[in-house]
Parts: C-alpha cells; structure tokens; sequence
C-alpha cells in the first residue's frame, strides 16, 4: 500500500478554522441565543465583554495575532496563486 503524502490545507481553510476559533471565544455565554431571543441590548453587552476580555487575554492576543497573520497568508496566497482552486473535498492544485 502507498504511503500517503501529507499536505498543507490551503490558507484560506485555516483562515476559516481561525475566523471560527475567534467567533466561537466571541460568542461565550450564547451571544447569538440572546440576539435571536430578542434582547439585543444583553447580547451586545456581553458581545463587547467578550471582545475586552479577548484582547486582555494572553492567549486571546495570541489567537488574534495567529488569525491576522493566517488571514495575511491567505490574502498573499490568492494573489500569488490565482490558479489555486478548492472544490468539495478535492485539491485542485497543491501547496
């Protein structure tokens, strides 16, 4: 049986797992649950608490600087490499 390569998930896809890291840090105490519930005013106040505790946070400052430099990598990416494609669970083209 062949060995199996292993490769780099394309930036823009840990850009994504990033993106979700930091949405998911934001949303602590159901911020969305709050806004569909109809008290906005609540979950914009815990909503901004999140965000303050975030950037306090060492490993929160960690998490946004990873993103930042994940998103930059990305953005480098696309415009290095238009040829690059992803589509369903296959890589078009391999980094």
């Amino acid at each position: 049986m062949p060995r199996r390569r292993m490769i780099t998930p394309h930036p823009s896809i840990t850009g994504m797992a990033a993106g979700f890291s930091l949405v998911d840090d934001l949303n602590k105490n159901d911020v969305v649950g709050q806004l569909l519930a109809g008290n906005a005013s609540a979950a914009l106040n815990q909503l901004s608490t999140n965000a303050q505790f975030l950037v306090k946070d060492t490993d929160g400052r960690k998490a946004l600087v990873q993103a930042v430099g994940i998103a930059a990598i990305g953005a480098w990416a696309r415009k290095a490499l238009p040829a690059t494609k992803i589509g369903g669970t296959k890589f078009y083209f391999k980094i």
